[in-house]
């Protein structure tokens, strides 16, 4: 029964004129079988040992249709096409055909596989050679459920030229609706000597369920700089990988993830050097309070042709309840000879000493804490080579540190080291 409402919903779709395409009708197919062949993955599966899905497959979550504001440009530029995901099928069906699917595969992840039969509504973005914009490209998905219990299936692929330049933000935010479920799948393409910054900012309605994965492939020389801000949704599963296929490509990767009450906020990430000369920096941070869990996983693969490779990742956690919680698992695989890699994580508390000396100088104790805690999550932002949205992400940073700390009730955890 968990399953049915999902299988009716691609029969519902199959009558309709978004599988006319008989290689879309083959891709969706695929996509639903091997979904309802595995079904939600459960707390036995090792991906998700961490992060319980229960409350997902136990909810009769009911389809819904388009929920994304259009990418927009500030002003329109030539090279650049931003089309809804439907009209660039129509419009380009070799190309999406060439992409659709194929970099973010449904055979391993069972969300995937559920967006890849039923996703309604997307963007489609292609950036031509040599195009370099000033300009951000935003996209804002806003969930607002035509009814109760609403699913939205996402779907985003982004093509980078040559020498392209661009930066893309993302935006998930909570329209009427509470309880919903939003899957989201987003395929990114670098080819040689593109550059790349995307940034995803996460703010859904604290009953909402969140699961998203975004796949990039980079060519030679490409470069791709990512930033996620997750504050929102009562149950989080971000997923970014990234496959450095060729020679001299290097991937940034940075986030911060602040939960108070019952959330779930957990990151996956898992970075492929296939060729030489690669590199990969990683670093995640997390502030929890309440009855709030964490989870950080990322996995570097290091492969037998990528020698002088230079990976490093690390995954720092502050816990300001005694109840929070944290499970962080840095993991190198390394089948290179002649590299340079390196991980690390800590989960610690706020420092007693630190609290009493901000003290000391006229502060009040709760301003005390939450300058410390911003602190600690400035450096992520600060360190991150995405600087177009530092002013904006620590302005959300400090918003949810507020609602964090009024829910401690002046009752944070300290301790020193």
């Amino acid at each position: 029964m968990e399953l049915k409402q999902y299988q009716d919903a691609f029969e519902m779709l199959k009558k309709g004129r978004q599988c006319d395409l008989s290689w879309l009708f083959r891709l969706r197919e695929e996509g639903m079988a091997a979904f309802l062949q595995k079904g939600f993955p459960t707390v036995k599966d090792n991906a998700w040992r961490y992060t319980d899905v229960t409350a997902i497959r136990e909810a009769a979550f009911v389809p819904e249709g388009e929920s994304i504001q259009p990418a927009r440009l500030d002003r329109p530029l030539e090279g650049v096409e931003v089309l809804d995901i439907f009209v660039a099928i129509k419009t380009f069906p070799e190309l999406l055909e060439k992409y659709l699917g194929r970099q973010a595969g449904h055979e391993g992840n069972p969300f995937t596989a559920l967006n890849t039969g039923l996703f309604r509504s997307g963007t489609f973005i292609r950036i031509s050679d040599g195009v370099i914009l000033k300009e951000p490209i935003r996209i804002v998905h806003s969930a607002s459920p035509a009814r109760k219990a609403g699913a939205f299936q996402r779907r985003t692929i982004i093509l980078m030229g040559k020498g392209s330049k661009a930066s893309i933000v993302e935006t998930y935010v909570a329209g009427d609706g509470q309880n919903y479920f939003t899957n989201a799948v987003t395929e990114i393409v670098l080819e040689e000597g593109a550059q790349m910054e995307h940034c995803k900012i996460q703010q859904e309605a604290p009953e909402a369920f969140h699961i998203a994965m975004t796949q990039v492939a980079q060519r030679r020389g490409s470069s791709f700089v990512s930033f996620a801000l997750s504050t929102g949704a009562r149950l989080m599963r971000n997923d970014c990988r990234v496959a450095l296929t060729e020679e001299g490509a290097s991937c940034e990767l940075n986030g911060l993830y602040l939960g108070d009450k019952d959330q779930v906020l957990d990151h996956q990430t898992f970075v492929d050097h296939q060729k030489p000369d690669g590199k990969s920096d990683q670093f995640f941070k997390g502030l929890l309070a309440g009855n709030s869990r964490g989870v950080f996983r990322g996995h570097v693969m290091v492969r037998q042709d990528a020698q002088r490779t230079d990976a490093h990742q690390t995954n720092k956690n502050l816990l300001l309840s005694d109840t929070a919680k944290v499970d962080t698992q840095p993991q190198l695989e390394i089948l290179a000879d002649d590299v340079k890699c390196g991980h690390g994580s800590a989960i610690g508390q706020l420092q007693e000493d630190a609290v009493f000396y901000l003290r000391s100088r006229g502060i009040g104790e709760k301003e005390a804490a939450r300058m410390l805690a911003q602190g600690f999550a400035r450096e992520v932002i600060e360190r991150s080579s995405l600087s177009f949205m530092k002013e904006t992400l620590l302005e959300l940073v400090s918003e949810k540190l507020g609602k964090q700390f009024n829910s401690l009730n002046g009752q944070w955890a300290t301790g020193n080291e």
